[in-house]
């Protein structure tokens, strides 16, 4: 996926700017609006599954323990909107909240998007010269309530539900193969979490440590057209290696296993904005994932800075087959922006590469 994007960076910079207006009127409205609070983003992009792309989103923070409250870290909710010349739709809204004292960490998503993907078969075998473009209308929701039971420790539970439909393929590649979930989907079920997390930031952390273990079941008692479980671990870790500068090493592995008739819009895929950067998301997808990342963020102003990547991952059908594992390697590097001084939020822009494939990412907050 080739992306060029246009002015998102320039109007997210100005807009975050920390206020030195002196009319009183202006002040207050960049306040309001900005203020270290709100960070207002439009963009414009260009893939070419989509042609032209435009929209706009709006970001959040804010203390959800009260002002001064020093032990409740930073909450953060965002929603966007992207429309295309080829009348493709895509709208989110996703959350990060931490009551007072951090009792409960609230999680999650909801949306809707009409947005086509190239579709390369399953298993670790894909060619790349066999994609097809496959669009589908996709309702996401995903939620996790999480209690804390110890310093960093929490427990929850969720729900999670996506429904797949109008699933239409370009050439007819999807349909003849007949493979699970070609016609639609609906994926519904509760999920159980375990989370650590003691993160100085959820969105551009620069020390600490995280590791979730999560397990969703989809039944249909719960509502799900396809039976299927769904077990994900993820951990990750952060540090400084230079005491008197502000580089960052994070580290990370994603393991996520699936069993059971699973469609193939919710197989594990290889790719995408957050691991594995520079395969296009579901190059290659199979039951399992397994996968691994390291960052070195170079901080070389007080607002700039660079990154330099590097990864390994790869799928496959059964644990069994291990063996037979293909690791592929991604490796690539980027810029970084600082929006918001206050809460330390990064405009981040990668170029990753791996095996013949290379993608541009444009996003607000770290890849993880």
């Amino acid at each position: 996926m080739k992306t060029i994007l246009a002015f998102f960076l320039a109007v997210s910079a100005c807009l975050a700017q920390d206020s030195t207006v002196h009319t009183p009127k202006i002040q207050k409205l960049v306040k309001v609006f900005t203020g270290n609070k709100y960070l207002i983003s439009p963009f414009v992009f260009y893939m070419p599954e989509t042609n032209w792309v435009i929209g706009g989103g709006i970001k959040r923070f804010f203390n959800a323990g009260g002002e001064g409250d020093s032990l409740t870290r930073i909450s953060n909710t965002s929603v966007f909107v992207q429309y295309s010349l080829n009348h493709q739709l895509m709208f989110e809204h996703n959350y990060q909240v931490f009551t007072n004292n951090e009792k409960y960490y609230i999680l999650g998503y909801y949306g809707f998007n009409r947005f086509p993907i190239n579709y390369y078969g399953v298993g670790k075998n894909a060619k790349l010269e066999n994609k097809e473009l496959v669009s589908f209308d996709h309702i996401r929701f995903d939620n996790l309530t999480l209690r804390k039971i110890a310093n960093g420790l929490f427990a929850g539970i969720g729900w999670r539900y996506f429904k797949t439909f109008h699933v239409t393929g370009e050439n007819g590649v999807l349909e003849q193969s007949k493979v699970s979930g070609y016609q639609g989907s609906i994926a519904s079920g509760p999920k159980l979490a375990l989370l650590f997390d003691n993160r100085d930031n959820v969105l551009t952390p620069s020390a600490g440590f995280y590791a979730q273990v999560e397990w969703t079941g989809h039944r249909s008692y719960w509502g799900s057209t396809h039976t299927f479980n769904r077990t994900m671990l993820d951990l990750r870790m952060y540090w400084k290696p230079i005491t008197h500068r502000d580089d960052v090493i994070g580290l990370q592995s994603f393991v996520q296993l699936m069993t059971g008739n699973i469609p193939f819009n919710e197989l594990s895929q290889l790719g995408g904005d957050m691991i594995m950067r520079g395969y296009y998301q579901g190059s290659f997808r199979d039951n399992n994932l397994f996968a691994t990342q390291a960052e070195y963020r170079y901080q070389v102003l007080k607002r700039w800075g660079l990154v330099g990547f590097i990864g390994l991952g790869g799928v496959n059908n059964t644990l069994s087959d291990m063996n037979s594992l293909e690791w592929k390697p991604s490796y690539g590097g980027g810029l970084r922006f600082k929006i918001n001084r206050k809460e330390n939020v990064n405009v981040r822009v990668d170029y990753g590469f791996g095996n013949g494939q290379q993608n541009l990412y444009f996003f607000i907050a770290e890849s993880f």
